[in-house]
């Protein structure tokens, strides 16, 4: 039987959460405000349109307001705004509910189209939570099939195929790094704050992917730019450092004098700040503390650092296709869903949806990533 009485509180729930009123609701979704709120009373069972009208406004799947079981991944972020509440402003509460969404919009394509995936798991025998990270860092290059002195390519691409879900997304509080979230339906996901230094992205990508390994019994973790002394938290920056400079490569370099040039090199080719690369340095006592105090300064110049996702494309292409990427749409993610649409897994109109997009935007939208609506005759 439908609860009216549950539907009410998960519709109010759902718009407290995204901070939104009755009114912008009723003037976002077209709906009277009146029926809005017997709809939240429930006291008026709404419409089919409406229901999806309301799922697709609160970035929802239209099934968890109409089933009594069905959890939502917004209700772990509950937890986590009333953890962190005040860190996320009404828009990045609105844009971490569409990140949610994405993450449950690819596990549906992952699952129509079949995609195998190899999720790591931990190996049986751990070591103590120090020595660990190191351990586990080069286990799971191995897993994905680096060599131990071998540079990463796209490490967005390399976790999804782990299975995780990996979206960056233009975030407003800068403070604000990263999250992993345990969604109830999609698993692992991982946002990044695609506002960061490009290669601060990297390192939290790798830092986030920690907990998705290491904590998996907590439904959320949330990365800030201030410094934690939290256990999991140095575990989790070890594994990053390790995993994007693994050890070996590091001490086969043969440097005797350290210079700029060498710093900037080195930086560029591990594809992390220089920050990061001198207290990986340090800590592998490749350099000294007056060495670490000589380059702290040193800022690699943004033009050197190339996002993967924009690799070989025109100043024009790039531009546009980063304007799509600040919305949290990869490369890997809208061809996912144009290969369901293509195979007639899903409709235009639900690969509109998934895009973020309306339906008129889809040839213009589609031509960044050379893909093609689909016409019958």
């Amino acid at each position: 039987m439908f609860d009216l009485g549950l539907l009410g509180k998960k519709l109010t729930s759902c718009r407290l959460r995204l901070e939104y009123s009755i009114r912008e609701v009723s003037d976002s979704t077209g709906i009277d405000q009146n029926r809005l709120v017997r709809f939240e009373d429930g006291k008026l069972e709404p419409k089919g349109d409406e229901i999806l009208i309301l799922a697709d406004f609160f970035k929802e799947d239209y099934k968890y307001f109409i089933s009594n079981q069905q959890s939502s991944a917004s209700e772990n972020a509950d937890s986590l705004y009333r953890q962190f509440g005040n860190e996320f402003s009404k828009e990045d509460r609105r844009r971490v509910q569409e990140f949610l969404y994405l993450c449950e919009c690819e596990a549906d394509v992952w699952e129509l189209l079949d995609k195998k995936n190899k999720p790591y798991n931990l190996p049986f025998k751990r070591t103590n939570v120090y020595n660990e990270a190191e351990i586990i860092a080069g286990d799971v290059r191995e897993f994905l099939g680096y060599k131990n002195n071998e540079l990463l390519q796209n490490i967005f691409d390399d976790f999804r195929n782990m299975g995780l879900h990996i979206f960056r997304r233009e975030l407003m509080n800068s403070n604000l790094l990263g999250i992993f979230i345990q969604h109830p339906v999609a698993g692992k996901c991982v946002l990044i704050n695609y506002s960061e230094d490009l290669y601060r992205q990297n390192f939290t990508i790798a830092h986030e992917v920690a907990h998705s390994i290491f904590d998996t019994n907590n439904e959320y973790n949330v990365s800030f730019t201030k410094d934690n002394k939290d256990i999991k938290e140095i575990r989790a920056n070890r594994f990053a450092a390790a995993f994007l400079m693994p050890s070996l490569s590091i001490k086969n370099l043969k440097v005797e004098i350290w210079t700029d040039e060498i710093i900037f090199n080195l930086a560029k080719q591990f594809r992390v700040s220089i920050i990061a690369l001198l207290y990986r340095l340090k800590s592998l006592n490749i350099i000294n503390e007056n060495q670490f105090e000589k380059f702290k300064n040193l800022k690699l110049p943004h033009h050197l650092k190339e996002d993967p996702e924009l690799k070989g494309l025109s100043e024009k292409i790039a531009y546009s296709k980063s304007q799509v990427l600040k919305k949290g749409l990869s490369t890997s993610y809208v061809r996912a869903c144009h290969e369901a649409y293509s195979l007639s897994f899903i409709s235009q109109s639900r690969l509109a949806e998934m895009l973020l997009i309306n339906e008129d935007e889809l040839t213009d939208f589609l031509a960044l990533f050379n893909l093609k609506l689909i016409y019958e005759f």
